[in-house]
């Protein structure tokens, strides 16, 4: 099955966090078609389907099937949903972030036959908006426990062996309401978040050699009643922090709270198109991996080095909390990503087959030889 024509499906598939439903029925169509050994979906709406091999190790290929809202439709050339083919590159919402990489995997699932190991792919929800949400279950539920897992994130065809964590932290101060033309009759809870606020610059987050240093950044503040005459009595400020292995978060809490201010990490609730609900922390682990797998990964794919990645992704809970050895291989740029006119590359696409080839082929396989793409 060509990966191509399946990955201008994919984009005209339009999938936001929580609206997966008809992708995910594409998705399986596409995976029995191409003669997988099973295809299922789960509770939460994930894709999950098995290649059978000689049951000496399994080997998990993930992806997200869900992507950032296209935003403005003027700024794009194309339409964002039209996976229109301009000199070689495929535009639309989701190309590189990461519908690429599904649809190199599923043509790939095709011809991973007869090899030692056993084969897993998991498709999953919500990544954009909870990552790890949809392969925690997965692992956890399912009860499906790989050996490594590849991750489909976009790597321009690097191997990626880890990223920075991230926490969302919420500040919420109270105060005294008054007529705003008499502030002294009451307590301004704008002040005491900016007071919060000003406290970040103080933090000397911890830096890594790989992982660079962690950063926080206020990005939303939010007052009631806001309105003119009136002083707020309460005010909320949102806070994206990243931090590297060994960032002590409840010292950050700490420092950025006061008896004015409590800081804590923020909770959302999480609703599949399944109808599943789960209310979930907005805390993601950094994570490295540097084991022999991905020394493997290096010397069987074509021109590729190890880097990592600038954005989390599903490795937060594989590496991170379940310390399963996690890897990233896949098509695209992702400078590119959540941005108008997303794009990848159609021979990168290509490639990418291949090398998802080579890694179930070799990646277990104490002596690998370089394949050509």
């Amino acid at each position: 099955m060509d990966e191509v024509k399946i990955l201008i499906e994919l984009v005209r598939t339009r999938s936001l966090s929580g609206e997966e439903k008809e992708i995910a029925g594409v998705i399986r169509e596409k995976m029995e078609d191409v003669g997988v050994d099973s295809v299922r979906v789960d509770r939460l709406g994930n894709v999950i389907a098995e290649v059978k091999g000689g049951g000496r190790r399994k080997i998990m290929f993930e992806g997200h099937m869900d992507h950032v809202p296209e935003g403005n439709i003027e700024n794009w050339r194309v339409h964002p949903y039209s996976g229109e083919i301009i000199d070689g590159r495929l535009y639309g919402r989701g190309s590189v972030d990461m519908k690429a990489s599904i649809a190199a995997m599923i043509s790939a699932a095709g011809r991973m036959r007869e090899l030692e190991d056993d084969i897993y792919f998991a498709f999953v929800v919500h990544e954009e908006d909870q990552e790890g949400f949809g392969i925690r279950y997965v692992i956890e539920k399912e009860g499906i426990k790989p050996d490594v897992v590849i991750l489909g994130e976009p790597t321009n065809l690097n191997v990626a062996i880890g990223h920075r964590g991230r926490a969302e932290i919420l500040l919420k101060a109270a105060g005294l309401s008054c007529h705003s033309s008499m502030p002294e009759e009451g307590e301004n809870a704008l002040f005491n978040i900016i007071d919060a606020i000003s406290k970040i610059r103080q933090l000397d987050l911890r830096y890594h050699p790989l992982l660079g240093r962690g950063t926080i950044a206020p990005v939303s503040i939010n007052c009631k009643p806001g309105i003119i005459p009136v002083i707020p009595e309460e005010c909320t400020a949102l806070l994206d922090l990243r931090f590297v292995l060994g960032e002590n978060i409840e010292e950050i809490l700490g420092r950025i709270g006061s008896d004015k201010v409590s800081a804590q990490i923020a909770k959302r609730k999480i609703k599949c198109y399944t109808g599943y609900e789960e209310e979930v922390l907005a805390l993601f682990p950094s994570w490295i991996y540097e084991g022999v797998l991905s020394d493997r990964a290096v010397r069987v794919l074509p021109q590729a080095k190890k880097i990592v990645w600038r954005f989390g992704t599903d490795g937060s809970y594989t590496a991170g909390i379940a310390g399963i050895p996690t890897i990233g291989y896949g098509p695209g740029d992702d400078r590119l990503a959540h941005k108008p006119n997303e794009n990848v590359s159609v021979d990168d696409v290509r490639r990418a087959v291949n090398g998802y080839l080579s890694l179930a082929e070799n990646i277990f396989n104490e002596e690998t030889t370089e394949r050509t793409a």
